[in-house]
């Protein structure tokens, strides 16, 4: 399966939302989610059809944050999230970034992250509504070291 990762334009801001929308990330903008801007963004795309996407945004000269990755659930498995969390670590990498905080609420998504990327926990916060999995009141928040990852990784 031929995945092309590209930055994400303007006009695909609802095929973004349409990804996101089988994981309940789709209430954009809300308290949980500010309005996207597509400039941070990346997508997968599949012969010209946008399966995955991920954004992120910079909190501070030296702190990246990712905002949503999701990939269509029948496209689950081919390594289309780690692709997509590449990319957005390595932009905030060069963007000046050291640290990255990401906040999650599946557990097994959690345990990737952790597993993958060597983040750790740091806190939790409360949901405001709806958002990604109901079951779950609250966001773990995670932390990655990208010196660290990358020295790792090269």
């Amino acid at each position: 399966m031929n995945v092309k990762i590209e930055r994400a334009k303007e006009s695909d801001y609802d095929r973004v939302l349409a990804v996101m929308k089988p994981w309940n990330m789709h209430h954009v903008p809300s308290e949980e989610m500010e309005e996207l801007d597509m400039n941070k963004f990346f997508v997968a795309k599949i012969d010209g059809k946008i399966v995955g996407a991920s954004g992120y945004k910079m909190i501070a000269p030296d702190k990246g944050k990712t905002t949503l990755l999701g990939v269509l659930p029948e496209y689950s498995g081919y390594k289309i999230g780690r692709k997509l969390q590449d990319a957005r670590i390595n932009a905030m990498y060069d963007l000046g970034a050291k640290k990255v905080i990401t906040n999650a609420d599946r557990p097994e998504t959690i345990r990737w992250y952790k597993k993958n990327y060597g983040y750790y926990e740091i806190g939790t916060e409360k949901k405001l509504h709806s958002f990604g999995l109901d079951s779950v009141d609250h966001w773990t928040t995670l932390e990655m070291d990208l010196d660290e990852y990358f020295e790792s990784h090269e």
